[in-house]
C-alpha cells in the first residue's frame, strides 16, 4: 500500500513537471511572457507538493524493511510513463493554458479563467502543424536530463543510504532539503536562463519544450534506473 502511494505521488511529480514548461510556451504564443510564467511557477509549487510528501513513506518502507528497490524502479516507470503523455498531449495541453491565460487577462480572477474558459483554444494553426513534428535541442536535452537526474534520483538515494548506513539516518535524512536546494539552484541559474533565452525565440519555443521533456525521459528513463543498478550492486 505505501509503496503504491510512493509510486503514485512520484507519478504525479513527474507529470507536473513535464507539464510546467506548457504555460510559457502558451504565455508566448499569447505574447504574455509574464503570465506564462506566472502561471508556470504555479504548475512548479504544486509540483513541489508532491516533491516533498514520497520521501517520508520511502523512509518508512526503509525503517520497517520493505523493499527499497522494486518501488524505486516501479517509481520510474511511472513517472516515464507520466511524461510520455504529456509529450503526446503537449499541445492540447499548450491550448488549454494559451485559454486560461487569456481568460485570467481579461477578468483578474483565476477561478473565472479556469471554469470559464473549458475547452482547447482555437484558432492556433503554428500549434497543429508541430502537433505531430519532433526537433530537439541536442545540448538542451543534455543539460536538462542531468538536471532532472539530480531532482529525481537523489532522493531515492538518500533514502538508500539511509537503509545502508542506519546508524546514521537521522542525518542522512535530514539531507532532502539541502539536495532540493540544489536541484533548485541547478533550475534557477543553469537550466532556466537557457529555456528562457529560446523562449525569447518564439521559433524555439515548441524545441524548448520537447527537448526539455526528452531530457527527463532520458533521466527517468536511463540516468536514474542506471545509477540506482550501480548502486545495488556496490551496496
Amino acid at each position: 500500500m505505501i509503496s503504491a502511494l510512493v509510486i503514485f505521488l512520484f507519478f504525479l511529480y513527474a507529470t507536473l513537471d513535464a507539464v510546467a514548461l506548457l504555460p510559457r510556451v502558451a504565455g508566448s504564443y499569447l505574447g504574455k511572457n509574464g503570465l506564462g510564467y506566472t502561471f508556470s511557477v504555479m504548475v512548479q509549487t504544486l509540483k513541489r507538493v508532491f516533491v516533498v510528501s514520497y520521501p517520508p513513506l520511502l523512509g518508512w518502507i526503509s525503517v520497517n524493511g520493505g523493499e527499497l528497490y522494486s518501488t524505486i524502479y516501479a517509481s520510474y516507470f511511472a513517472g516515464v510513463l507520466g511524461v510520455m503523455l504529456v509529450l503526446v498531449f503537449r499541445l492540447t495541453l499548450a491550448k488549454y493554458f494559451i485559454k486560461w491565460i487569456d481568460g485570467y487577462s481579461v477578468s483578474g480572477s483565476m477561478v473565472y479563467a479556469v471554469f470559464t474558459h473549458t475547452g482547447p483554444a482555437e484558432n492556433f494553426p503554428d500549434l497543429e502543424a508541430k502537433k505531430l513534428s519532433f526537433k530537439f535541442d541536442g545540448a538542451l536535452v543534455f543539460s536538462s536530463s542531468w538536471v532532472y537526474f539530480v531532482y529525481g534520483t537523489a532522493l531515492f538515494f538518500i533514502n538508500l543510504f539511509g537503509a545502508k548506513f542506519q546508524e546514521h539516518s537521522a542525518v542522512i535524512y535530514q539531507l532532502v532539503g539541502i539536495i532540493n536546494a540544489l536541484g533548485t539552484l541547478l533550475m534557477s541559474f543553469y537550466l532556466d536562463p537557457k529555456i528562457s533565452r529560446n523562449f525569447d525565440h518564439q521559433s524555439h519555443v515548441i524545441v524548448s519544450n520537447d527537448s526539455v521533456l526528452a531530457g527527463q525521459l532520458i533521466a527517468l528513463a536511463l540516468l536514474g534506473p542506471v545509477a540506482i543498478f550501480l548502486f545495488s550492486l556496490l551496496a
